[in-house]
């Protein structure tokens, strides 16, 4: 859950370093840093931001450096554990991305040998290790891999060379390398404004970036030419967050997605014959890709007729009934969530088909599984998912209705994207968002959409917020109802609008204001925004989601806070 980045070449490394990690910072942002090689290693690092960290920075004529921004695993989010670290000696510095497992072991054996520690982090670790093997840097890399479990992808400097070295494991690591120059990072975003191309290091990989270029190793040698990626275009702020313009995005990233299933997805014809033959469905993600798995289940169930079960993937250590005539997928925006990684990889033990629904090529997941359906939905950069959820719901349905073999479902998707443009400023009222007790209300389809509009409001204004379904809220959690509190209620199931009506009734006679988001009409409610009607109503909750993603984005920004990078979250989830 961090970012990182190095150079080295002909340019000023502090600029390519400072604008590297501002491009990553939404991967954490805690604290920041960066190495600038040389005669002797020159560490800056700060708790706070990378603005912070630019603010502290001299001018300086190095050409090559790392840095790192961080979301805090292992001490506090401060200076001191901020990276890059240093070796004892001050002959080597690293950053790391990813988690060390066995960190408590290793912290007992270096501080046997009195090597002092100067963080509370895992990574400093590696850097200490390092310095006590010998050989040359890739050598002491992968011997110092065997030792480390979990999660170990590096840049490592060396004083007095211009090199950068690079090794992953676990977690993504991209190379660029231009004319005099080279470039790492973790992920595309860094890397857009220097490189055409870049290389995807494999699990394993060494790379050593020099000047003059870049020379890829394993262990057994000098290995050969890897998967090269054309990255993306740098995502630009029009308005008044990135939030904010992702949400502004989503009919053209839906666009985008509809094509890439209908010209861009080469193992569509295999995945829609697996699924239509598979005995049961399997669907994980995490957080609000969670959510979209919820209705995938709904919609997998209803259109391809499988018995389908949706798992958070943390708590797919050994998935049951799960073998080779099981359909599983696997969906993460990033294709780096590490809990999504490690499922898949049980999955794919038991031997089950795996199929990635990810927005990002060349990531782990999508290498990784049989088959993998890009979203390409463009870069997100705000922590909250908004365009990239709505591409996932979509790319479900998609999956379900090829599964039926009905119709390509082209047609009605369509017809989504132009309710979608009608519906991009329809807002509710913000004073829902300031009563004391907020809840989310829905049945069905329409609960998962509940369940996501209460985790957006949660994740950007860091107040509470609860989803109930329509039928289970009398049944305990209607004590809470009161006049201090309000209920966002969505109701797009013709069949299900009579139960709606009877909670919303429940609510208002304990003094609770209800505010409906509605395509079955008048359900009662004290405020009712009404959606454009789609006939395919199981498509419905793509535009039910947009106005609860606006009203956590209001109520935000109402709060004074930064809807981009809310407190203790970070973008790419790459830690158990």
């Amino acid at each position: 859950m961090c970012g990182i980045v190095g150079y080295t070449g002909k340019r000023p490394a502090r600029k390519v370093l400072v604008d590297g990690l501002r491009a990553l910072e939404y991967r954490g942002y805690d604290s920041a840093g960066v190495a600038f090689g040389g005669e002797r290693i020159a560490v800056y690092k700060c708790g706070g931001r990378v603005d912070t960290l630019a603010d502290i920075l001299p001018r300086t004529t190095a050409h090559t450096g790392i840095g790192h921004t961080r979301w805090a695993t292992h001490g506090a989010p401060c200076a001191e554990n901020a990276h890059p670290h240093l070796s004892f000696d001050k002959r080597i510095a690293l950053v790391h991305n990813g988690v060390i497992e066995n960190h408590e072991e290793l912290r007992r054996e270096l501080c046997a040998r009195g090597i002092p520690l100067a963080s509370q982090t895992d990574s400093e670790l590696v850097a200490h290790l390092l310095a006590l093997e010998t050989g040359d840097i890739p050598e002491r890399i992968f011997r110092v891999a065997k030792r480390t479990e979990g999660a170990l992808t590096l840049l490592v400097l060396r004083a007095g060379e211009d090199k950068v070295y690079c090794y992953r494991r676990g977690a993504a690591l991209l190379v660029a390398e231009g004319e005099g120059e080279c470039f790492a990072a973790s992920d595309m975003a860094a890397l857009s404004p220097y490189a055409r191309q870049v290389r995807v290091l494999r699990d394993g990989e060494c790379a050593v970036l020099s000047p003059s270029g870049a020379m890829y190793l394993t262990e057994s040698g000098i290995c050969g030419e890897g998967k090269m990626l054309t990255p993306p275009p740098a995502p630009a702020r029009t308005s008044k967050c990135h939030m904010a313009d992702e949400i502004a995005q989503i009919p053209d990233a839906l666009s985008c997605t509809l094509d890439s299933y209908m010209h861009s997805f080469p193992a569509r014809e295999r995945t829609a014959e697996k699924l239509r033959t598979c005995r049961n469905v399997l669907l994980v993600g995490c957080g609000t890709a969670w959510h979209a798995c919820l209705y995938g289940q709904e919609v997998i169930e209803k259109l391809a007729g499988k018995p389908c079960r949706a798992l958070p993937a943390g708590e797919v250590d050994s998935p049951r009934f799960t073998d080779g005539d099981t359909f599983a997928v696997f969906v993460t925006q990033s294709g780096e969530t590490a809990d999504t990684l490690r499922a898949m990889e049980e999955c794919r033990k038991l031997g089950a088909y795996t199929l990635a629904v990810t927005n990002t090529e060349g990531s782990t997941a999508a290498l990784a599984a049989d088959a993998c359906f890009l979203l390409r939905a463009g870069a997100e950069i705000a922590v909250a998912a908004t365009k990239s959820y709505c591409c996932q719901l979509l790319a479900l349905w998609l999956l379900a209705k090829d599964a039926e073999g009905i119709s390509d479902g082209k047609e009605e998707a369509e017809e989504l994207l132009a309710k979608c443009r009608a519906v991009m400023k329809a807002e509710l009222p913000a004073e829902c968002a300031r009563a004391q007790k907020l809840f989310f209300i829905g049945k069905g389809q329409d609960g998962v959409t509940a369940k996501e509009g209460a985790l957006k409001f949660k994740e950007v204004t860091c107040r509470p917020a609860d989803a109930y379904s329509a039928g289970e809220l009398k049944h305990g959690a209607i004590a809470l109802a009161d006049g201090d509190s309000a209920a966002v209620v969505v109701a797009t199931v013709p069949c299900d609008a009579r139960r709606i009506r009877a909670t919303v009734s429940e609510l208002r006679s304990r003094g609770t204001k209800v505010y409906a988001l509605s395509t079955v009409g008048d359900v009662g409610a004290d405020f009712t925004l009404p959606l454009p009607v789609q006939d395919e109503c199981a498509l419905a909750p793509v535009l039910a989601v947009i106005p609860l993603q606006r009203l956590a984005l209001t109520a935000a920004l109402g709060l004074g806070l930064d809807p981009d990078k809310p407190r203790n979250l970070a973008k790419s989830v790459t830690v158990i």
